[in-house]
């Protein structure tokens, strides 16, 4: 085990399960090469800013990541970056 692994077991393992979509694993991919904010990501991923958004706050509050703001060219920017390394997800609790 490695102290930034996530171990979740019974109804935690069934919210991460439900968060865990093709696009938000993309996008923990994407963010364990680098730290980048919401329209960076969109922009890799050739998807809507908007949507991204929506994902990385779902990430956001299930503790799969961890975001801080910035000032950026253009306001704040929210730069985001995993908060964990690995999710295991027990089957017998």
């Amino acid at each position: 085990m490695q102290p930034d692994d996530l171990v979740v077991k019974g109804e935690d393992a069934l919210k991460i399960a439900e968060i865990l979509t093709s696009t938000s694993l993309k996008i923990l991919q994407i963010l364990s090469k680098e730290k980048l904010d919401v329209s960076s990501v969109a922009e890799r991923l050739g998807l809507s800013e908007a949507y991204v958004s929506e994902q990385i706050q779902l990430l956001e509050e299930a503790g799969l990541i961890k975001a801080n703001y910035r000032r950026g060219k253009r306001g704040v920017r929210k730069i985001c970056e995993p908060a964990v390394s690995r999710i295991i997800i027990e089957i017998n609790p």
